[in-house]
């Protein structure tokens, strides 16, 4: 048996399944052709003929291949004109060569196939009475051999079986039995309800009863519509069906050319076509397993992201999806979220903020909030860094919203500013408390070495001590004033007293300075730049005082320190090279920062505090100036500074044109 379930059952309801009182040979179902002569308008034959061969009124083409028919012939057809048409042919070449035919279809289809075949010229009451022609519904056989939903194969072989021997037989047992043809559409009515497996497993009943000795010879012919096998999930299926006949019978498109060249054009255009649709099909199949696996790999981010994740409706404003972090961030669930709006769930403040996020999104297709104050759960306070993006998807339109909780971030810069706060002041207020002492310790200093040198018995050791200690002293006096300085540029007041003034002369007036505190190094001049310029002269020669001690401290071996000046018709440039330890590429963006120190190990020897050159840098960006540095390590540094010659009026006009010199272009030796 077999033991598919039939999905069209609901199909037979009403139809006669009761089988008990009908013998096994004589168990069929109530031929359709059973109504009256009267009612057909035909009137009853005289007495039975032993053929039905009628002059023609007509000849209809593409007879010739049901001459003959095979054993087991499938025929496809677009529309139902076609399909009468053909079974008609089909029964006709069994009747006029007399052979018995019997068909089990529709009611339609039955009725207008009699009709045709009367007009073909036959005595179709004739061929009822002689038990040449018999009709069945094909709803109500099926339904004979359906046993709880499925194909019962014993019921087949008595029900099918049953009418093939009575349409062979029909004229007498003792004879010999006459051909049969069939006709059958109980397997397009699976096929249409849907069961595909049942109606190939029908096709391969069909076939075990004609091979079987026990059955008369006949021939079979099923047929389908094409339109139910547009779909590429039926391929399969259709091979399989196709595998079950001898014959294959394409549908009117191919079957009603006549002309073997037209046909051959019909096949060379539909391989075109097929392969065309082959090579579209593999396109969309790979289509959609691209877009197969990009959802798969949004849905999987989506979830896993560490940022909370909303996608809004840009018409409603409303949610449709939002993650679990973001339900997280909210103190709420996903489910809660769905529906609402972005104001609703405490994104925004207010309704104007809401609506100011909108505009931004509809006009820029992006919105940025840095930090937005949220109260959730017992009111508690979160920051959550937002961006919105609006984008299409599959012609659609979304807003994806993300957002991220920056609460610890905020609590640590708050922290971080507090204690920048407190350090400052710290700072501030001992550099004051120490600049009085200091200063005194100075004044002392200077009285003491004065009334020393002016007694003639006074030891030279003494007066060079004296000499250290003011040296000392002056060491301190300017760490404390730059401390103040730093103290002023943190709260933005570091006054500038600005002047134009002669630049080589302030770069040679600093290297004489500078030159006396040092035994170990020459301090050497190389160019001139013969540039005015105007700033404050005192804080660009303190500047270059913190790049000149710097480049004698880094280079305890070598013995010079080299000064290059140029200029072009923009720029005036300063650069200081020294021949030391050098600075390793990671520290070259850092060294201008406060506090920062190069932590290597062959700088850690270095004493400082880390703001000569956070300093010198801030002095350069208040003239409209830039500085920088060039190094590698062990092979010593160079830090240029540049001033604008195009500055005219003061200290917040910027620098600005095209220069020449570059960072990094000065020529040093």
């Amino acid at each position: 048996m077999w033991e598919r379930a039939h999905p069209v059952r609901g199909i037979f309801e009403g139809a006669a399944r009761s089988r008990e009182s009908l013998h096994v040979m004589t168990m069929l179902p109530k031929p359709a052709d059973t109504r009256s002569a009267a009612q057909d308008g035909i009137a009853p034959a005289a007495s039975a003929k032993p053929a039905l061969r009628v002059k023609r009124k007509h000849i209809p083409p593409a007879r010739s291949q049901w001459s003959a028919a095979p054993e087991h012939t499938v025929q496809f057809y677009a529309d139902d004109d076609f399909l009468v048409e053909q079974i008609g042919n089909f029964v006709y070449e069994g009747l006029t060569d007399g052979e018995a035919c019997v068909v089990i279809a529709t009611e339609t289809h039955r009725e207008r196939l009699e009709q045709r075949l009367a007009f073909e010229g036959l005595d179709m009451i004739a061929a009822c009475e002689q038990g040449m022609y018999t009709s069945f519904d094909a709803a109500v056989t099926l339904a004979q051999f359906i046993t709880e939903g499925s194909l019962d194969q014993e019921a087949f072989n008595l029900v099918v079986g049953g009418i093939i021997a009575q349409a062979a037989y029909g004229h007498g047992k003792d004879s010999q039995p006459r051909h049969v043809r069939a006709f059958g559409e109980m397997v397009a009515l699976l096929w249409a309800g849907g069961d595909h497996a049942a109606a190939i497993r029908l096709e391969e009943m069909w076939n075990e009863l004609r091979e079987s000795d026990a059955s008369p010879p006949f021939s079979l012919c099923c047929a389908y519509p094409m339109s139910d096998f547009a779909s590429e999930t039926h391929e399969q299926a259709f091979r399989e069906i196709c595998a079950t006949h001898t014959q294959v019978i394409p549908d009117e498109r191919y079957t009603a050319l006549a002309d073997p060249e037209e046909r051959l054009r019909a096949i060379t255009l539909l391989q075109q076509q097929a392969s065309s649709l082959v090579g579209e099909t593999v396109g969309r199949k790979a289509a959609e397993e691209r877009v197969r696996i990009s959802e798969h790999l949004y849905r999987h981010l989506f979830e896993a992201s560490t940022d909370g994740i909303l996608v809004v409706d840009p018409a409603t404003h409303a949610i449709i999806e939002a993650n679990q972090v973001v339900a997280d961030l909210l103190d709420s669930t996903p489910a809660q979220l769905i529906g609402r709006s972005l104001l609703q769930i405490g994104l925004f403040p207010d309704e104007e903020s809401a609506e100011a996020v909108w505009r931004e999104l509809e006009a820029q297709c992006l919105a940025r909030r840095e930090a937005l104050e949220i109260y959730v759960g017992n009111g508690t306070a979160r920051y959550i860094e937002f961006v919105g993006n609006r984008f299409q998807v599959n012609s659609h339109e979304i807003i994806q919203c993300h957002l991220r909780d920056i609460t610890d971030r905020k609590r640590a810069e708050e922290a971080q500013r507090q204690l920048e706060t407190r350090k400052d002041a710290f700072i501030s207020m001992a550099s004051h408390e120490l600049r009085t002492p200091v200063t005194s310790l100075k004044a002392f200093t200077q009285v003491l070495q004065r009334r020393l040198r002016k007694q003639p018995d006074t030891d030279p050791q003494v007066l060079l001590v004296l000499d250290r200690i003011e040296e000392q002293i002056n060491r301190q006096t300017r760490l404390i004033s730059d401390l103040l300085d730093l103290s002023k540029m943190q709260v933005g007041y570091l006054a500038l007293h600005e002047t134009w003034f002669d630049l080589d002369g302030l770069v040679r007036e600093t290297l004489d300075t500078v030159q006396p505190t040092t035994q170990t190094h020459t301090l050497r001049l190389r160019g001139a730049t013969h540039a005015q310029v105007y700033g404050d002269r005192e804080r660009l020669g303190q500047a270059l005082i913190n790049l000149l001690t710097n480049a004698i401290k880094y280079s305890p071996r070598a013995d010079s320190v080299l000064v290059t000046l140029r200029s072009d018709r923009e720029w005036a440039e300063v650069a200081v090279r020294d021949f030391g330890i050098g600075i390793a590429p990671k520290h070259l963006e850092r060294v201008f920062e406060r506090f920062y120190q190069v932590d290597d190990p062959d700088t850690s020897t270095y004493p400082g505090l880390g703001i000569g050159l956070y300093i010198a840098q801030t002095i350069m960006e208040r003239h409209g100036g830039r500085l920088w540095v060039e190094s590698s390590g062990g092979k010593g540094s160079t830090f240029h500074f540049g001033l604008s010659l195009l500055r005219h009026v003061g200290p917040s006009e910027s620098a600005s044109g095209h220069s020449d010199l570059q960072p990094g272009s000065a020529e040093v030796s």
